[in-house]
C-alpha cells in the first residue's frame, strides 16, 4: 500500500463523514492527489514518492499553484490535516523570497552557484540584484539550486493558471525560405 493510500485510510477512519476523492497520476512517477472536505472545509493533499506530502487548504480553489506546506512523512501530514479540519483553518502559501535567499537556503555561495552555471561570481551578484531577469536565466538559476521555475498568472476573479512557455520556433529553417535555399 502506498503512503497516500494509507493516509486516506487513516483519514477515513478519523473522519467517516468527510467527502474524499483520490486521483492517480497518469505516469507512475507523477503526483497523486487526495481531495477532501469536512463540512465544506477543503484540504488538498499532493503526494509524490520522492517529495513527500504537500498540503493546501484555502477558501478559494486554486489549481496549479502547488502545495502550501510540505511534510516528509505520513504521520506529520496526518496530524496537520486533522488540525486543519478540526480548527477549520487554512494554510498560507510560503512568502515570496529573493534569488539571494533561495541560494542561501540551498547553502550555496555566489562562487559555488557561478561554477554550477558556468558564470563569473560577479554575474551571479548582478542577477540577484536585478529587477528584470530573462526567464531562461531564472530557470537556469532555479535548476542550479535544485528547484524548478514555474510561472503563474493570478486573475482578479481568483483563477490561477500556470504558464507554459513555448519553444522559440522562429529560428527554424523552412525548406522554401530564402535561408533554406542558399
Amino acid at each position: 500500500m502506498l503512503p497516500i493510500e494509507s493516509l486516506e485510510r487513516s483519514l477515513k477512519e478519523r473522519f467517516p463523514n468527510a467527502i474524499m476523492s483520490r486521483d492517480k497520476p497518469r505516469k507512475s512517477s507523477g503526483a497523486w492527489y487526495l481531495e477532501m472536505a469536512l463540512d465544506g472545509h477543503p484540504v488538498i493533499v499532493q503526494w509524490q514518492e520522492s517529495k513527500g506530502f504537500g498540503i493546501s487548504s484555502s477558501p478559494e480553489p486554486g489549481y496549479g499553484e502547488g502545495a502550501d506546506e510540505i511534510y516528509r512523512d505520513e504521520e506529520a501530514a496526518f496530524g496537520r490535516i486533522v488540525s486543519l479540519l478540526l480548527s477549520r483553518t487554512f494554510t498560507s502559501p510560503p512568502p515570496a523570497v529573493s534569488l539571494r535567499e533561495l541560494r542561501k537556503e540551498s547553502r550555496l555561495s555566489q562562487a559555488e552557484l557561478a561554477e554550477i552555471l558556468n558564470k563569473q561570481q560577479g554575474e551571479i551578484s548582478k542577477i540577484e540584484r536585478r529587477r528584470d531577469v530573462l526567464v531562461s536565466t531564472l530557470s537556469d538559476y532555479a535548476r542550479a539550486v535544485q528547484g524548478e521555475l514555474q510561472i503563474v498568472v493570478r486573475f482578479r476573479d481568483g483563477r490561477i493558471r500556470r504558464v507554459e512557455l513555448e519553444a522559440d520556433d522562429s529560428l527554424e529553417v523552412h525548406p522554401h525560405s530564402a535561408v533554406g535555399n542558399q
